[in-house]
């Protein structure tokens, strides 16, 4: 993996913690991200893959020893044995591993920035996990509202029905019509009040911290421009599980790489000085020393590094098959992500003109039921209709904000 290509991911890393949905929920977001648990475990798994990664140098230094003990060395003539103690520094510079020290860095590299893509992606995961919590709450607070100003409407709608049925107007139906109105409100109040109450729940679930309507009431949908002005354009190969299979497969051949390197023969220097001669002198003298170039050339290891490389090649094979799927994948859900925000502002458009017909509609409707002309039936169908578009107005906000976390998390 070459500097230029972990300089493109970690840029792209860094452009990506922004704001990501709604507005006034920026605080909130960097919050959670430095309290959640498992972003803060990924933080210390990435911090101590980055260490790993610095130790893969220490390949290409040379080591030093101290050596002793007692020895007995047989010499060429047979019936002369040099015996005794011996202590020595002793040194090793490898000139040539086979490549493997190369692999090796380059493996542990890749893992530390696996783990920044891991890091990353669980922060996108709970941006969007937060999302959606954050959504819901909205839509449960303004619901609660647009359903008290249903109760307060159809308060003043039963009372003009009430005055027609003392005046003789119409029957008690009427008034009975918008009875049956305040209990389906009421009901549907109390299921919104239930579903308030277990959002909070989620969030301190998630967050670990209680959240105060007060502070629910700061955030908002974001404005129409925020998705009509969306960054439709995506390199997919620039997608973190694009990149991370990517990665995943790199490290595999280094992987391989290191296991071939086994076949190749190993060259080394080396040097020691001390007492390298064994002795039985009580005093020994540290006097003698040597250097030289050692060359080890393996013979036969049981097969067991041919098979090592074998499995390691099928990995490698496996990881590309991984990684093109990873693209396509990418690919598909994208478009379908794209697809469904323009189905979404599609919606949004005939939503608001819904909501301005209906709620024109609405007072046509009760100026005639004032009138005589319509019924309460009307008048309640009327109402209904003008309250239910405002109502699918917030589901359509909530959709359009969870896609739009979607779309930017491929850029």
């Amino acid at each position: 993996m070459n500097f230029k290509f972990f300089s493109g991911i970690f840029l792209g890393l860094i452009l990506s913690i922004k704001t990501y949905a709604l507005v006034g929920a920026d605080d909130l977001f960097r919050t959670v991200e430095a309290s959640h648990q498992e972003i803060l475990a990924l933080q210390k798994n990435s911090e101590s893959a980055k260490a790993s990664g610095q130790a893969a140098f220490s390949g290409f230094l040379p080591t030093f020893s101290v050596v002793g003990g007692w020895q007995s060395n047989r010499v060429d003539n047979p019936y002369e044995t040099e015996r005794g103690y011996n202590g020595y520094i002793e040194g090793r510079l490898n000139i040539f591993r086979g490549f493997k020290d190369a692999s090796f860095k380059s493996r542990l590299q890749l893992a530390g920035e696996l783990a920044l893509i891991d890091l990353e992606l669980k922060k996108r995961e709970i941006r969007f996990e937060l999302t959606e919590v954050l959504t819901d709450l909205i839509i449960l607070h303004q619901l609660q509202e647009i359903i008290l100003e249903e109760l307060s409407i159809n308060k003043t709608q039963k009372q003009m029905a009430q005055r027609k049925v003392s005046a003789g107007m119409t029957s008690k139906v009427d008034n009975l019509e918008f009875e049956l109105r305040e209990s389906e409100i009421m009901l549907e109040q109390k299921h919104v009040d239930q579903q308030h109450e277990e959002s909070h729940q989620k969030y301190f679930s998630l967050t670990g911290v209680a959240l105060q309507d007060s502070d629910v009431k700061k955030v908002n949908f974001s404005s129409e421009s925020a998705f009509s002005n969306l960054n439709k354009k995506v390199n997919l190969s620039q997608t973190l599980q694009y990149q991370k299979a990517s990665l995943l497969q790199a490290q595999a051949e280094y992987s391989k790489n290191e296991l071939k390197s086994d076949f190749l023969p190993t060259l080394d220097f080396t040097y020691a000085v001390g007492r390298i001669t064994p002795t039985e002198e009580n005093q020994l003298k540290l006097n003698e020393s040597k250097y030289g170039v050692q060359l080890t050339i393996p013979l036969f290891s049981g097969l067991d590094t041919y098979y090592r490389t074998r499995s390691a090649s099928f990995l490698s094979q496996s990881l590309e098959n991984s990684k093109n799927q990873a693209r396509n994948t990418s690919q598909a859900d994208y478009e379908i992500q794209t697809a469904k925000l323009n189905e979404l502002n599609f919606a949004f458009q005939i939503n608001e003109k819904k909501i301005s017909n209906s709620e024109k509609y609405y007072n046509l409707t009760l100026a005639e039921y004032k009138r005589g002309i319509k019924n309460s039936p009307d008048l309640v169908s009327a109402t209904d209709r003008y309250f239910s578009a405002k109502k699918k107005k917030l589901e359509i906000q909530k959709n359009l904000e969870l896609v739009k976390v979607k779309i930017e998390n491929y850029n």
